[in-house]
């Protein structure tokens, strides 16, 4: 994995906590209210001096390195999903409301459209993608920038209407504000026509993790699983293990059914298909020459479609199924453990269950890190290859993803997720290790259901296991899959 941070400043950054620390988020009072959390950009109101050398200082001081323009009121034109959970990330219809995420979002806008002298607006539609081909087909400079579905998003690289990312004037991908591996994993031979950035807010709200209820581990005289995490012994044999312990026969009528208590819940979709990154198995590798090779059959994944298998089917702690077999266990303060995303966290704000946040466990204690994804539902950015201007469209873009990396992310990341849905300081500090283990895998992301990503969610979907037999009837055809998308890149 080629690194991309690669000055001092950014570093030390990494090093010091990247995000803000909570103390920082403390000193807000947990503030709902934007002016008070410091949000406001300072050309639009005068903000308060923060401390020297403090991680946000480190944060606010890195350089988007763009030239000053002045682009004469341009309406600066994003297409998203029309879906209500997605409007907010473009923000070109918002008000300031008081609510800190809205008005981050807010101000981000404002700030980049006062800087470059642009109108924003967002226009949102149910398949994003079919208006950016037919623009494109008709030459139509429509668009210059969509954000859409990730997988459905990935598969439409081959119609060859998405400009190169690494060609787009004053777009640095070597900036904090493109996503861990993004830069690396999804392209080829130094080529990407889809790109991850902080614009993206759904990247980080839709991220795998682990919650669980306080109380039954407590009951169940479970060892602290924090101190677990730290010492690198989280790992999917000892999570298994502890699952085993928990379960209860709550009415009593000698069966283990959904009334019941469980040491784990999940659905066998995209929550297991996380697995496969967080134990470090991912679809594809590159290979010396920066291109991603199918290297997804290996002796490990045998053991991990064994291991996860045996969690969710041959665990009596442990209730699986398909949508929503969770949220009623999970609520009703039934199960230890769920497989959920830090968007969960939003509704569980007034839950009176105290829970608290782990990351998926590791394959076994050599593995180095905790690796997680986020959800195949999250937006990524493409550009329409008929933009008449790329250096605005290029300048606009690296703006609003650095003002989304230094202004919306941390009251997100500070304030909602680590203050308002946390419980404990443990979980602030997991949340940390969490984000540094995000993936990002070509195989995924460019899989459009052809590919071989989606495996192990159809083994758990259907109860099987037998991974090598599945695998080998689809292996050409996945092979085929992601040869016409690597060719698309090599033209």
């Amino acid at each position: 994995m080629k690194m991309k941070i690669k000055t001092v400043l950014l570093i030390c950054a990494f090093i010091a906590g990247i995000f803000i620390p909570v103390a920082c988020s403390q000193d807000t009072g947990g503030a709902d209210n934007a002016e008070d959390a410091g949000l406001i950009p300072d050309n639009i109101t005068e903000a308060e001096p923060a401390e020297p050398e403090s991680a946000e200082d480190l944060r606010l001081s890195i350089p988007d390195d763009l030239p000053e323009r002045n682009f004469n009121g341009y309406e600066f034109r994003v297409i998203a999903r029309e879906r209500d959970d997605f409007v907010q990330e473009v923000g070109a219809d918002l008000e300031e409301i008081g609510e800190v995420i809205n008005d981050a979002i807010y101000y981000r806008n404002a700030a980049v459209e006062e800087r470059f002298n642009i109108k924003i607006k967002g226009t949102h539609m149910n398949m994003p993608q079919t208006a950016v081909k037919n623009a494109v087909l008709a030459g139509e400079d429509a668009y210059d920038l969509m954000l859409s579905q990730v997988v459905e998003t990935g598969s439409t690289v081959v119609e060859g209407n998405y400009l190169d990312w690494f060609g787009l004037p004053y777009v640095n991908l070597d900036k904090p504000w493109y996503i861990n591996n993004a830069a690396d994993t999804l392209s080829v031979n130094n080529k990407a026509y889809i790109m991850s950035g902080e614009y993206c807010l759904s990247i980080l709200r839709f991220t795998y993790c682990k919650y669980f209820n306080k109380q039954i581990a407590a009951d169940f005289g479970i060892p602290d699983f924090y101190t677990t995490v730290r010492n690198g012994q989280w790992t999917i044999d000892y999570v298994n293990d502890i699952v085993k312990q928990v379960h209860t026969d709550i009415n009593g009528d000698g069966v283990m059914d959904d009334q019941d208590l469980y040491g784990f819940t999940s659905d066998f979709y995209s929550a297991a298909i996380t697995y496969q990154y967080a134990l470090d198995n991912p679809v594809t590798r590159k290979d010396e020459h920066d291109i991603p090779q199918l290297d997804f059959y290996t002796p490990k994944m045998v053991l991990i479609v064994e291991k996860v298998y045996n969690l969710f089917f041959e665990n009596e702690g442990a209730l699986v199924g398909t949508w929503g077999v969770s949220g009623p266990i999970w609520n009703e303060g039934r199960a230890m453990f769920l497989n959920g995303l830090f968007w969960s966290a939003e509704d569980m704000r007034t839950s009176d269950i105290d829970y608290g946040i782990l990351p998926y466990p590791k394959f076994d204690e050599s593995q180095e890190q905790y690796y997680t994804m986020s959800d195949g539902a999250h937006s990524i950015m493409t550009v329409p290859t008929t933009i008449s201007d790329p250096e605005r469209t290029g300048i606009i873009i690296e703006a609003l993803n650095a003002e989304s990396y230094k202004r919306v992310i941390p009251p997100y990341y500070e304030i909602a997720l680590k203050v308002k849905y946390t419980r404990d300081d443990e979980s602030v500090q997991v949340l940390d290790m969490i984000l540094e283990g995000r993936y990002f895998d070509f195989g995924y992301i460019y899989d459009g259901w052809k590919g071989a990503a989606f495996l192990l969610q159809d083994l758990l979907s259907s109860q099987r296991r037998d991974f090598a037999s599945l695998y080998e009837r689809r292996e050409a055809a996945a092979q085929r899959h992601y040869q016409t998308i690597i060719d698309k890149y090599l033209e």
